[in-house]
């Protein structure tokens, strides 16, 4: 399994830019796969793909993903546009994520239709995949819609959901599956029904993503200000914040970490409710060797079926 780092700007007017840009830096100086960004419309939080064209050129080699874009909210053309930009820039380093998202406010934010938003997405994507195939065969002389992304034909397409559509859709569409933060139950509940659809469609190599909430820390105060800054984002947590995040000593966060390995999930990555460069270091000394060092159980972590090669980048 690979560990990605969930950067701080989804925490919107309560992190400072310069945070966001450390996060980036020191993550990808201290080995992690790749770098997210989450997407709210209807909140402070940074936009996306915004997020990823900063941290670009911050970093040489982490995997730049949004986990994920909500598309329906959006021109799907200029969000075509943003991403093969942005993976010129990294020189191929965006793995774009899209979704749905289940708040009507931020459908209502950007004036687009919650409803079918399914069927839109569908739309979407195909527009989409047709645009960045175009543009990947014009050449410089081609005078429609672009540029070319760095990947051929387009950057790698993660599509997350929960529902049986969004398997669908992922398996016939997209590059790979991922899913929010449910918790591991929710999690090891549904993989299987992912690895099925994938293997019906032949697809051996088929990564699973998935995103955990992470502090660090025993330290009450530090628990507090974590909670606030969840809230902050959220509104209203949906269940208390002690479910919604992993805590506690090291060796409690790396079972936590073992269990989504377990699961069967090939990317995790880490959003933090502690966004200081402290919290950042301590994942580094303490969570990424555990994950890049010896599997669990002596279990080889590409044994797993359609695990992907176990490279850092």
């Amino acid at each position: 399994m690979k560990l990605g780092v969930g950067l701080p700007g989804y925490l919107g007017n309560a992190i400072d830019a310069q945070t966001v840009l450390d996060w980036a830096r020191v993550a990808d100086e201290a080995g992690f796969h790749a770098v997210a960004a989450h997407d709210r419309p209807d909140s402070d939080a940074w936009d996306p793909l915004a997020t990823l064209a900063v941290a670009a050129p911050v970093t040489q080699r982490v995997r730049l993903a949004t986990t994920v874009v909500l598309l329906p909210t959006r021109d799907e053309a200029l969000v075509a546009k943003q991403a093969s930009v942005i993976d010129q820039v990294s020189g191929g380093r965006l793995d774009f994520g899209v979704g749905l998202g289940g708040r009507a406010e931020d459908y209502e934010v950007f004036g687009r239709p919650f409803r079918a938003r399914g069927r839109r997405l569908e739309e979407q994507l195909a527009r989409m995949l047709a645009i960045w195939s175009a543009a990947a065969e014009g050449g410089q002389e081609n005078a429609g819609l672009g540029p070319a992304s760095f990947q051929r034909p387009h950057p790698r397409l993660w599509i997350g959901g929960y529902t049986n559509a969004s398997i669908e859709r992922a398996v016939s569409l997209g590059d790979g599956y991922t899913f929010g933060a449910p918790g591991i139950a929710v999690i090891e509940n549904r993989l299987p029904a992912v690895r099925a659809a994938a293997a019906a469609a032949g697809r051996t190599d088929f990564p699973v993503g998935a995103l955990a909430y992470v502090a660090l820390t025993t330290n009450p105060s530090q628990l507090r200000d974590g909670e606030r800054m969840l809230t902050h984002y959220y509104g209203t947590l949906r269940k208390p914040f002690l479910e919604m995040v992993h805590t506690g000593e090291a060796d409690d966060v790396r079972a936590a970490i073992d269990a989504y390995r377990r699961a069967g999930v090939d990317v995790l990555y880490l959003f933090p409710v502690i966004p200081t460069m402290r919290q950042l270091e301590l994942w580094s000394e303490e969570l990424l060797p555990h994950v890049s060092g010896e599997p669990v159980s002596g279990e080889p972590v590409s044994g797993k079926p359609n695990a992907p090669a176990a490279t850092s980048a």
